[in-house]
Formats: C-alpha cells, sequence, structure tokens
C-alpha cells in the first residue's frame, strides 16, 4: 500500500486495520474506535448517522430488523436510556472472562448478555458457566454456527427455577471495558451465522407484541424482545407464566439498583438468579 493509499481510523488516527463501517466517509480501525466515537459523538446522533449510512449500503449484507433495534435505543425514555447507557460499561465488564471459556462461536450481545448477569456481584460466576454450557449444548443441538442472544435467552429460561424474590447485594466486577461496539456487531458479523439469527428473529418480532401487553411499567424494548423468546420451546400458557415471573424478579431487580425501569442487565441479573 502505497502513501496515497493509507486510510487512518478516524478515531485513533492509525492505519485503517480493518473496514468496520462507513459513516459519512469516516472510516474506523476496531469495533472499539467504532464505540468511542458513538460516545463522544451521542448516542441519539450516531444512531441516526448510522441509519443513514445503513441506506446507503446497497448490496453489502445488513441484518433484517437492524434499522428497527437502532430505532428502539432513539425512542426510549431518557430516563432509562441514561440509566443502561450508564450501566453499559459494567455490564460488559466479564465479557473477556467468559470468552476465555466459550467452547464454540457466540454473537457479541450474546455473551454481552451473559456478562450482565453478573454485572451486580449478586449471581456466581459457575452460574452464568453453567447457562454458558447450556447455551452451547442448545446450539449444537439446533445445528447452528454458534450461539445467538435467542439461544442464550432460551438456555436461561430452561434452567430457570428459582423464583422467590430476596434482596441481594454483592460486589460488582472490576470494570474492564471489552472491545466492541454495541451498534455495529449485527453489521460485522458472519453473514452465514447472522442469516441463522435472522430465522430467530423473525419469530421474535412476530411474538413480541403478546408480551408487550402484560407489561404494566417501564422497560427498555431490547428486553421486551428478549421475553418473547421464552414463547419459543414452550406451550403459550407456560410461556406466559414464565415471562409474568421474570418479569416481577426484573422489577425488583431494577427497583434495588434505583432505575427508571427495566434495563438489560436487570432482566439479565433477575435471570441469573432464577439458575441453581
Amino acid at each position: 500500500m502505497n502513501q496515497e493509499e493509507v486510510i487512518a481510523c478516524t478515531q485513533c488516527g492509525k492505519k485503517l486495520i480493518m473496514h468496520i463501517l462507513p459513516i459519512k466517509d469516516l472510516d474506523f480501525c476496531s469495533s472499539w474506535c467504532l464505540e468511542k466515537y458513538k460516545r463522544e459523538k451521542g448516542d441519539r446522533k450516531f444512531f441516526k448517522e448510522m441509519r443513514e449510512a445503513l441506506k446507503e449500503m446497497g448490496d453489502r449484507w445488513v441484518p433484517k430488523y437492524a434499522d428497527e433495534y437502532m430505532r428502539m435505543c432513539t425512542a426510549c425514555n431518557k430516563n432509562l436510556f441514561e440509566d443502561c447507557h450508564n450501566i453499559l460499561d459494567l455490564a460488559g465488564s466479564m465479557v473477556n472472562t467468559l470468552t476465555e471459556t466459550e467452547g464454540i462461536h457466540w454473537c457479541c450481545h450474546a455473551h454481552f448478555n451473559l456478562s450482565a448477569s453478573l454485572s451486580d456481584g449478586t449471581v456466581p460466576l459457575k452460574t452464568a458457566l453453567k447457562v454458558q454450557k447450556h447455551a452451547e449444548d442448545l446450539a449444537t443441538k439446533y445445528k447452528h454456527k454458534g450461539v445467538t442472544p435467542i439461544t442464550l435467552d432460551i438456555a436461561f429460561s430452561e434452567l430457570a427455577h428459582n423464583f422467590s424474590y430476596e434482596k441481594k447485594s454483592g460486589t460488582p466486577p472490576e470494570l474492564n471495558i471489552p472491545e466492541m461496539s454495541h451498534a455495529a456487531a449485527c453489521l460485522l458479523c458472519n453473514p452465514e451465522f447472522g442469516a441463522q439469527c435472522e430465522e430467530q428473529v423473525e419469530e421474535e418480532f412476530r411474538l413480541v407484541g403478546r408480551v408487550k401487553s402484560r407489561l404494566k411499567t417501564l422497560w427498555c424494548q431490547h428486553c421486551i424482545q428478549a421475553l418473547s423468546h421464552f414463547l419459543m420451546n414452550r406451550s403459550e400458557e407456560e410461556g406466559f407464566q414464565l415471562i409474568d415471573k421474570v418479569a416481577v424478579l426484573a422489577e425488583k431487580v431494577a427497583e434495588e439498583r434505583g432505575h427508571a425501569g427495566v434495563v438489560t442487565a436487570d432482566l439479565f441479573v433477575a435471570l441469573g438468579r432464577t439458575v441453581r
């Protein structure tokens, strides 16, 4: 590559190692530089830019429903949005630890969600490892190329047994920010693996409206999407019973943490506590 061809990362200035995602002719060398750009720009402005970039990507593979997922953040309640943003780094702080024990490929969002279950120190690591193993067994059974967020949620649901609430306190993990980008993770996904996820997500969107009607308090839309996964591997009656029980626990966890409503970390801490 001659000097004229060198492209520098917009965020850190280093020579471009990987073309992550163009946003108005800006380029990034890693998903973490993209994440830092997002934080400096401000999430709402960034998501608007990204939605415009998605429209210009032409024939490049873009996951189905990617735009809908971004709209969820831009439309979120202000206080809930800030609660989610403030806990984001802590929620992902066990990603690197969990990655060391992964036996197969994991979606970035899936291993972030599993990490989030450990974010307040009330769920032991051994519990997360138990869920991790079950999720990988399910992915193998389904003949998938890795663990999607939906597979992880089904694993949690099949291991959930303890639904009694008890206020708990623990020691959160040390801050260890993973090198990943929430906003671009789906765009960076392997298309073949992503296509398997898309099939599950289509079912998710078909079911989510029925879940939303059961919730009476403020919930992050991504969490409502996650609850719909509990209707995928059991009867409707059993699924709704499980959703109702988990919703109560998640709302209690959100209350413990002083959140305006349920964010991702609250939901997965609640799910972690149900696993024996």
